[in-house]
């Protein structure tokens, strides 16, 4: 037993002497922590609105162009209450009935004034409204 326990610590240290040599130590063996998130994650602030709801299904029309690829299997209504949802998402109260009832039933949503103006919209939600326009 004696013996197996020498063999061993002769070989710890071996190898500890071959990573001396070699330049490689304990501290630079060791991979570091990678930190933690503290906030939770938010879009790029080019398209970030503290006016504008986020943590909805929707959010992607904010941040992305829309495709065909995206509406393809959608029937008009669907894609009528996805641009809407943008209008919806800046606060826009609606006059239709049935877009208010459905926009009403979404916790997210809180009607804050009848129009949005065009400049509060990015690139990608002003292209949006419009893709979505012609399929609507």
């Amino acid at each position: 037993m004696n013996i197996l326990k020498n063999r061993k610590t002769l070989v710890v240290m071996m190898l500890t002497a071959l990573l001396a040599l070699a330049g490689i130590n304990e501290a630079k063996a060791q991979v570091p922590s990678i930190p933690r998130r503290t906030q939770k994650a938010r879009p790029n602030n080019y398209y970030y609105n503290s006016n504008v709801a986020w943590g909805t299904q929707y959010d992607w029309l904010s941040t992305r162009y829309a495709s065909y690829s995206d509406i393809q299997y959608m029937d008009r209504g669907q894609i009528r209450v996805l641009k809407n949802s943008i209008y919806a998402r800046h606060g826009r109260r609606f006059q239709d009935s049935q877009l208010r009832s459905y926009f009403n039933s979404q916790s997210w949503y809180r009607p804050t004034r009848n129009e949005v103006p065009a400049r509060e919209f990015n690139k990608y939600e002003n292209y949006n409204i419009t893709f979505l326009h012609k399929y609507e």
